[in-house]
Protein backbone atom coordinates (compact mmCIF):
# COMPACT_ATOMS: atom_id res chain seq x y z
CA UNK A 1 0.00 0.00 0.00
CA UNK A 2 1.56 3.19 -1.00
CA UNK A 3 1.82 5.99 1.95
CA UNK A 4 -0.29 9.40 1.19
CA UNK A 5 3.06 11.18 1.37
CA UNK A 6 5.04 10.47 -2.01
CA UNK A 7 8.75 11.93 -1.59
CA UNK A 8 10.73 11.50 -5.04
CA UNK A 9 15.09 10.97 -4.04
CA UNK A 10 16.39 12.66 -6.84
CA UNK A 11 19.79 14.01 -6.39
CA UNK A 12 20.28 17.91 -8.35
CA UNK A 13 23.56 19.38 -9.20
CA UNK A 14 24.53 21.48 -6.00
CA UNK A 15 22.12 20.42 -3.70
CA UNK A 16 18.29 19.24 -3.11
CA UNK A 17 17.99 15.58 -3.07
CA UNK A 18 14.01 15.04 -1.55
CA UNK A 19 11.44 16.30 -3.49
CA UNK A 20 7.36 15.79 -3.32
CA UNK A 21 5.85 13.71 -5.70
CA UNK A 22 2.19 14.26 -5.37
CA UNK A 23 -0.03 16.68 -4.50
CA UNK A 24 -0.73 15.54 -0.77
CA UNK A 25 3.05 16.08 -0.25
CA UNK A 26 3.27 19.59 -1.65
CA UNK A 27 0.30 20.53 0.40
CA UNK A 28 2.41 19.28 3.84
CA UNK A 29 5.69 20.41 2.65
CA UNK A 30 5.38 23.00 -0.67
CA UNK A 31 7.59 23.03 -2.81
CA UNK A 32 11.34 23.00 -3.43
CA UNK A 33 13.57 20.46 -1.72
CA UNK A 34 11.79 18.66 1.75
CA UNK A 35 15.03 17.41 3.07
CA UNK A 36 14.78 19.86 6.13
CA UNK A 37 11.08 19.79 6.53
CA UNK A 38 10.68 16.07 6.94
CA UNK A 39 11.66 14.11 10.73
CA UNK A 40 14.76 12.65 9.55
CA UNK A 41 17.05 11.59 12.38
CA UNK A 42 20.46 13.55 12.14
CA UNK A 43 22.55 10.80 11.09
CA UNK A 44 19.89 10.02 8.12
CA UNK A 45 20.63 13.41 7.28
CA UNK A 46 23.87 13.34 7.21
CA UNK A 47 24.15 10.27 5.15
CA UNK A 48 21.84 12.32 2.74
CA UNK A 49 24.25 14.78 2.19
CA UNK A 50 27.10 12.59 1.41
CA UNK A 51 25.04 11.41 -1.09
CA UNK A 52 24.23 14.49 -2.51
CA UNK A 53 27.91 15.08 -2.12
CA UNK A 54 29.26 12.58 -4.03
CA UNK A 55 26.69 12.84 -6.72
CA UNK A 56 28.09 15.93 -7.63
CA UNK A 57 31.41 14.79 -8.62
CA UNK A 58 29.82 12.94 -11.52
CA UNK A 59 29.29 16.13 -13.33
CA UNK A 60 32.43 17.80 -15.29
CA UNK A 61 31.63 21.22 -13.26
CA UNK A 62 34.18 22.93 -15.98
CA UNK A 63 31.91 22.23 -18.96
CA UNK A 64 28.74 20.20 -17.85
CA UNK A 65 27.50 18.92 -21.56
CA UNK A 66 31.00 17.36 -22.12
CA UNK A 67 30.95 13.37 -20.20
CA UNK A 68 31.55 13.50 -16.05
CA UNK A 69 34.50 11.68 -15.00
CA UNK A 70 32.99 8.92 -13.25
CA UNK A 71 33.50 5.27 -14.48
CA UNK A 72 30.76 2.68 -15.26
CA UNK A 73 31.79 1.71 -12.15
CA UNK A 74 31.68 4.31 -10.06
CA UNK A 75 28.45 4.78 -11.16
CA UNK A 76 27.19 1.16 -10.17
CA UNK A 77 28.39 1.73 -6.64
CA UNK A 78 26.46 4.84 -6.46
CA UNK A 79 23.55 3.51 -7.48
CA UNK A 80 23.81 0.69 -5.39
CA UNK A 81 23.94 3.56 -2.38
CA UNK A 82 21.01 5.02 -3.16
CA UNK A 83 18.90 1.99 -3.06
CA UNK A 84 20.28 1.60 0.14
CA UNK A 85 19.37 4.61 1.30
CA UNK A 86 16.17 4.79 -0.54
CA UNK A 87 14.93 1.15 1.75
CA UNK A 88 16.83 3.05 4.77
CA UNK A 89 14.36 6.60 4.54
CA UNK A 90 11.61 4.38 3.86
CA UNK A 91 12.11 2.85 6.78
CA UNK A 92 12.63 5.58 8.82
CA UNK A 93 9.74 7.86 7.29
CA UNK A 94 6.92 4.75 7.91
CA UNK A 95 4.34 3.74 6.14
CA UNK A 96 2.75 7.69 5.89
CA UNK A 97 5.56 7.63 3.11
CA UNK A 98 5.88 6.13 -0.23
CA UNK A 99 9.22 7.02 -1.25
CA UNK A 100 10.37 6.74 -4.88
CA UNK A 101 14.27 6.88 -6.55
CA UNK A 102 14.80 8.50 -9.18
CA UNK A 103 18.46 7.90 -10.86
CA UNK A 104 20.91 9.48 -12.51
Amino acid sequence: MSGAFRIRLMFEWGGGSLWCGNDAAIKEFDVGPVEEKLLLSDVMLERLNALSQWHDTALNWEYPPDPGPWSPDEYAKFEAEALAFLSEIQAELGPEFEIVYEPI
